[in-house]
Order: C-alpha cells, then sequence, then structure tokens
C-alpha cells in the first residue's frame, strides 16, 4: 500500500483536525483532487491527492487531530496489483517460455528485457464539482445542514442560503439538550495557533511600548474609527516606512505596501486576517473587508491566504474595554498599534479648559530592528493624522 502522509501546511501547527472527507475507501480519484478538508491554524485548507489510484484506507475519521508526518491516505499499489493479475493469467501448471530473452545490454553483463507492463499513466480526471466552499461546509456542519438534500440556488451555496436553511429546520432539532456536565474540550486550531504565535513572541521580541493621546473631536461620531486608524498607519507608515516591515533573520526589509493585519476577536480565538495594500484601496472596499472579516471570523473561520502577508499590525482593543495596553508584536513583523477606548478628557484648548474626545493609543515595536527614535516619529506622524 502507498502511503500518503500529512503534509506541513505552512501554518507553523504541528497537527490538523479533519473536518471533511471527500473521498471514501474503494474509490478511484485523480490527481490533484480533492481528499479531505483539515482544519489548521484557524484556516479551513483542502488537501489534494498528489496520485491517481484506488484509495484502500482512510487513517482518520471526521473530527479527528492528526500530526504533520502521520498517514492520511493509503492507495492501492499498482505493482501489486498486476503482478497478481499475471499470475493468474500464466496459472501454476504452466510451464516456462523457452523462448530466450534479448540481451538489451551494451556494456558488461546482459540487461533482460520484458514485455510485461507494470503500470500506465493515467490522465487527470477532471475533480468533482463541489457545491460549496470549504468555508461554507464548515457553517452547514455547524448549523447542522445537510446540503446534500438540497440545491444552491447559483452554481454553489452562499452561506447566507446555508443559514436561511437551517431557520427552515424544525425547532426541536435545533434545541437539543445535553445531560450532565459537558466533557472540557481540546482547545481550537485557532486558539492553539495563538498560543504558539504568542509563544514565538516571547521567545524572539525585545519588545518595546509607546503611549499616548490625541483628540479626535473633529470627527468623532461623524465617521468610522477603524477606517481613520488604518489611513493614519497608512500615512506614518510613509513617514517612518521601518515599522511597516518584516525582521527575518536578522535583517529589517521594509515593506513597498502597507499591508495591515487586523486583530480580530471571536469565540473561536484571535484571527488577524490581512488588509493588502490599503493605499490602493477606496473606503468602502476596506470597510466592505473588514465586515467579511468579522462575518468569517464568527462563522466559518477565515481563509488561509487571508491571514498571511501583514507587515504591520493593528488592534482596536478599545471598542470592548481599555484605554492603554502593551501590544504584542508577531514576529516576523515590527510593530502593532493597539486603540483604547475614546473618552471624555480635560484638556487645555486655547489657554482654557476644555472637554474633548480623547483616543488613547499604545504603539509596540520591536527593539532589535527599529530604534525608540523611530517609533515616537511614528507615533507622531499617527497622531498628527488622526487629529486632522
Amino acid at each position: 500500500m502507498k502511503i500518503f502522509k500529512l503534509p506541513d501546511l505552512g501554518e507553523g501547527l504541528q497537527d490538523a483536525v479533519i473536518r471533511e472527507w471527500h473521498v471514501a475507501e474503494g474509490e478511484t480519484v485523480a490527481v490533484n483532487q480533492g481528499l479531505v478538508t483539515v482544519e489548521t491554524a484557524k484556516a479551513l485548507v483542502d488537501v489534494p491527492s498528489p496520485w491517481s489510484g484506488t484509495v484502500e484506507k482512510l487513517y482518520a475519521a471526521k473530527d479527528d487531530t492528526i500530526d504533520v508526518g502521520q498517514p492520511l491516505v493509503g492507495f492501492v499499489e499498482e505493482k501489486a496489483e498486476q503482478s497478481t493479475s499475471v499470475g493468474a493469467a500464466v496459472g501454476r501448471d504452466q510451464p516456462p517460455s523457452e523462448e530466450k530473452p534479448s540481451d538489451a545490454g551494451t556494456v558488461v553483463g546482459r540487461i533482460q528485457q520484458s514485455g510485461q507492463t507494470l503500470g500506465e499513466e493515467t490522465a487527470p480526471r477532471t475533480p468533482v464539482h463541489r457545491t460549496a466552499t470549504p468555508a461554507v461546509r464548515a457553517l452547514a456542519r455547524r448549523l447542522g445542514v445537510d446540503l446534500s438534500q438540497h440545491q444552491p440556488q447559483g452554481e454553489r451555496f452562499t452561506a447566507d442560503e446555508v443559514r436561511e436553511l437551517a431557520e427552515r429546520k424544525p425547532k426541536q432539532e435545533k434545541e437539543k439538550k445535553r445531560p450532565g456536565k459537558a466533557p472540557a474540550k481540546e482547545a481550537s486550531p485557532a486558539r492553539r495557533a495563538m498560543a504558539l504565535a504568542m509563544s514565538r513572541a516571547r521567545d524572539q521580541v525585545a519588545p518595546m511600548t509607546l503611549c499616548d493621546q490625541v483628540d479626535i473631536s473633529p470627527w468623532w461620531g461623524e465617521q468610522s474609527a477603524t477606517l481613520r486608524l488604518i489611513r493614519a498607519v497608512q500615512e506614518a507608515s510613509a513617514a517612518e516606512p521601518n515599522l511597516n516591515a518584516l525582521y527575518e533573520n536578522d535583517s529589517l526589509s521594509p515593506s513597498e505596501t502597507v499591508n495591515i493585519g487586523l486583530a480580530v476577536d471571536s469565540p473561536r480565538g484571535l484571527y488577524v486576517p490581512v488588509l493588502r495594500d490599503v493605499a490602493a484601496r477606496s473606503d468602502e472596499e476596506l470597510l466592505e473587508q473588514i465586515e467579511d472579516y468579522k462575518e468569517q471570523a464568527r462563522e466559518t473561520g477565515i481563509a488561509r491566504e487571508d491571514l498571511q502577508g501583514a507587515t504591520i499590525l493593528l488592534s482596536n482593543f478599545g471598542g470592548m474595554a481599555g484605554r492603554y495596553a502593551t501590544p504584542v508584536v508577531l514576529p516576523p513583523t515590527v510593530a502593532i498599534l493597539g486603540a483604547g477606548r475614546v473618552f471624555q478628557g480635560v484638556v487645555a484648548v486655547d489657554d482654557k479648559p476644555a472637554v474633548r474626545s480623547l483616543l488613547p493609543l499604545s504603539v509596540s515595536a520591536d527593539h532589535r530592528a527599529v530604534t525608540g527614535g523611530e517609533l515616537a516619529r511614528f507615533l507622531k506622524a499617527l497622531m498628527r493624522a488622526l487629529a486632522g
């Protein structure tokens, strides 16, 4: 049996959770056909088949956790199948052929030739059409919707269609009670990924944090605070590009584009999806993607490619509580901005006390990569952009 082991999916974790099998034992598959959907490091990932052939064994069941390098799928060994069929055709009592094999060698000794075919290359088959993306299938599983019993309105099911189907289910099916105390649950992939990232930050980063507050009265209550923060990070990164950078192998690499990793809280754990090249995108596009990320974090998880490529981080924790913090820098990024809860404070305006809307800011950076002066100038440019 030819064994396909769980590959390293590039998320930093050493295991994955089986969420949905797309093949069954005895089924014939083509190269690159989807075998299974797994969840690792907060993302749902489809694992394709590396070979064409017949599935002999599935080594894990749905919701099992397996380590990278462990057997995932066993394929029928073509050579074994063919040798068996050849033996059956010849028969035990058939005398061996007296025909001498031809000599195909041109150097010392002889190379025996045979007309027996050991294997035959098969063209890849067209992958099975899926009526839903991995994220939508995961949502359907959580809501108890069997998509095989329904037809999508378009080419594929959408998240809204799944929720609508869930609402149609009989009420008693959605009110199942579990008697007794629920057993402790294993940490989700999202929380394990968060723990791993925090451990890396603790071991690798030399953190420093600066705090200040800025008067945002001119626009507070009329504009999106998150959008203003994104644009302020964009301007501050132009002023101090070394904070919009990656620090790897003792080398600092400033980024040409501002790709903001936006911390999103959810019951599943912390997600940090990326808003790419914010300078090239309109305010409406950014706000729409932020809402999409928030919904995905709550309902389905966020795709792996959307969690990669951040060059600077933003945590708007003030939407819940807290004024100041010491945000944790996640390597290889260099800096993270934390925005606290807006409060009414007394400040001097034209040498007189006045009550104004103040936004607390906390900026952490990796002191291995940038100086305190660079961090202070970044914060100054950030405050100037927010006050305007």
